[in-house]
């Protein structure tokens, strides 16, 4: 069998990673995930998968498998948990959404590294506030790269990163990420992207995502990706891919919808 060797800093890197890919298969059973063939003490070999990384004509199509698994990881399990306390499972404990978060919001903030910020440190812990009362979901880094399409099949790829995250907010990495990667999206994908999303979790009665959260969380995303930017595909900053719709509805308090 052909496979894919992770290797990754220490043992413990490599068993939190795991730990990730346990859950993520007992959450989404039904989503596809390259199997595991060994396990070695800083190594992990992945069935070899076949498929391109995804782009700007995936979006909607990454959106709707995104709406599917974090509505069935929060009908599954994440209804009995708090975004702002970490969420403990058998073996495996998923951080809370503000842990950590909120530091490098507020370092990077202060850096005067990131260009234009639509959020001041007071908004971002504002959000963050806001966040700890919404359904949980699941933030794990839904960049494009995380991502294998074969024709109808779309595998997800790299388990490093996971934590609990409101409704909507690895989706908006999603869109930020592909924009840094190719440029500007039109911005009917995004809003089509947002709908396809959406129709998950409120055909279970959940809210899912408004248009204010989305915007907030492009922007937290844009903030923490920034140091990135030239890196990993990143060439474009969110600052100037993004639609204005996204910084005028955070501006306005009563504006709730994209135009």
């Amino acid at each position: 069998m052909k496979t894919f060797t992770k290797t990754y800093m220490s043992a413990q890197a490599q068993q939190q990673s795991l730990a990730h890919y346990r859950w993520i298969a007992r959450a989404n059973p039904d989503v596809l995930i390259p199997r595991i063939v060994q396990v070695r003490p800083t190594e992990i070999d992945f069935e070899h998968l076949e498929g391109r990384h995804g782009g700007p004509d995936d979006l909607v199509a990454l959106a709707n498998l995104l709406g599917h698994q974090h509505t069935a990881a929060h009908t599954r399990e994440l209804h009995a948990a708090r975004l702002d306390t970490p969420h403990t499972h058998d073996t495996i404990t998923i951080t809370g959404f503000a842990d950590g978060r909120r530091e490098r919001l507020h370092r990077l903030l202060a850096s005067g590294t990131v260009p234009k910020p639509a959020l001041t440190p007071e908004a971002a812990d504002d959000w963050l506030k806001q966040a700890a009362t919404m359904p949980a979901a699941f933030y794990k880094d839904a960049n494009p790269r995380n991502f294998l399409i074969a024709d109808a099949d779309v595998a997800v790829i790299d388990f490093d990163s996971l934590t609990l995250a409101p409704f909507g907010y690895d989706l908006a990495k999603l869109v930020v990420s592909t924009a840094m990667t190719t440029g500007p999206l039109p911005e009917d994908t995004i809003r089509q992207a947002v709908d396809t999303y959406n129709h998950h979790p409120r055909r279970r009665g959940l809210p899912g995502c408004s248009w204010r959260e989305f915007a907030a969380w492009c922007e937290f995303h844009h903030i923490l990706t920034t140091p990135y930017l030239g890196t990993n595909g990143y060439q474009f900053s969110w600052h100037t891919t993004r639609p204005s719709w996204t910084t005028d509805v955070l501006r306005h308090l009563d504006k709730e919808s994209a135009p």
